[in-house]
């Protein structure tokens, strides 16, 4: 809780004395920087989508954030790279899980991972610690981070034209939004992952459709 607040702090002073792009890539490299800790920038991203609205506003936009998440990360690699010693102190699950991962395709699992809200640096710490090649864990990370920052930006751009051109139709993309953050928090991800390592996108996708299948079916059943 004290490292949240002492990040938000700098968050705070980081858009307080440097603005534009200069800050934006600030915030979000401070923000991905420290393991588990983070602020949730992309929030602040998104209300940036609302002043950047030229199509090259809007790239840069993109572009100077995910740079910015991406060069966080690299500091979360060197943390890994330190403390490799400490390995066997991470959880067994998910050493397990990026030994599976490690044993396929690496390079897609970092992507999916930086383009997903999951907890990403319980991957990033091992390849830190097994020196992984730098190169294409940066931009791994680095195409996965314009593809979360693309729809959180687009995403907030279509809402608010939406709404400037029928206001009433701002508390169905709230529910919308409630809903999709419900979807995020509630999934069990480590299946979902484990899945995608084991049979590609598809078995990802239609593990992530039945867990949901049968929390519906659960809450429906309680219900009657």
């Amino acid at each position: 809780m004290v490292g949240k607040v002492g990040l938000q702090w700098v968050v705070d002073a980081i858009l307080r004395f440097v603005g534009g792009p200069p800050g934006i890539f600030l915030v979000s490299m401070v923000s991905n920087s420290i393991p588990f800790v983070t602020v949730p920038y992309l929030g602040l991203i998104a209300g940036y989508s609302l002043i950047y609205r030229d199509p090259l506003g809007v790239a840069i936009l993109i572009v100077v954030s995910s740079l910015g998440a991406a060069s966080g990360k690299i500091v979360v690699y060197y943390l890994g790279a330190v403390a490799r010693k400490g390995l066997s102190e991470i959880s067994r699950r998910n050493v397990e899980l990026f030994q599976r991962l490690a044993k396929r395709s690496l390079f897609l699992a970092i992507v999916v991972m930086a383009a997903t809200p999951l907890p990403d640096d319980i991957l990033y710490l091992p390849l830190g610690m097994m020196k992984y090649p730098l190169l294409p864990y940066f931009i791994a990370i680095l195409t996965g981070k314009v593809v979360i920052t693309s729809v959180v930006v687009f995403y907030a751009s279509w809402i608010t034209q939406t709404a400037s051109n029928n206001v009433f139709l701002v508390p169905v993309w709230v529910v919308v939004t409630v809903i999709l953050v419900y979807l995020v928090l509630k999934t069990d991800w480590y299946r979902v992952i484990d899945k995608l390592t084991r049979a590609g996108v598809r078995g990802a996708v239609e593990e992530f459709i039945s867990q949901w299948v049968k929390k519906v079916r659960e809450g429906l059943s309680r219900l009657t």
